[in-house]
């Protein structure tokens, strides 16, 4: 059986990252300021793309379809051991 995967595009995260920017601007959510960062530029970065175009994730990290790095999510040492 062939295996399937949901094709996930800017549109897709740009929408869910906006929603958890403004949780944290308006103080719903408080993430260490890593996260608030990341958050904020990965937004900024998003915005700048084709809505349409596929988002490919590898470990920690977000690639544009030519395998450009996006972002990083910033994670604990403890966190990437596991």
């Amino acid at each position: 059986m062939e295996e399937r995967r949901k094709i996930m595009t800017v549109s897709h995260y740009l929408g869910a990252y906006q929603i958890r920017k403004g949780m944290q601007d308006d103080g719903v959510t408080s993430p260490s300021d890593d996260i608030k960062e990341f958050t904020a530029e990965f937004v900024e970065k998003l915005s700048k793309l084709p809505l349409d175009d596929e988002i490919i994730i590898e470990g920690y990290s977000f690639f544009d379809v030519n395998k450009n790095l996006i972002a990083k999510i910033p994670v604990p040492n403890k966190a990437k051991s596991k």
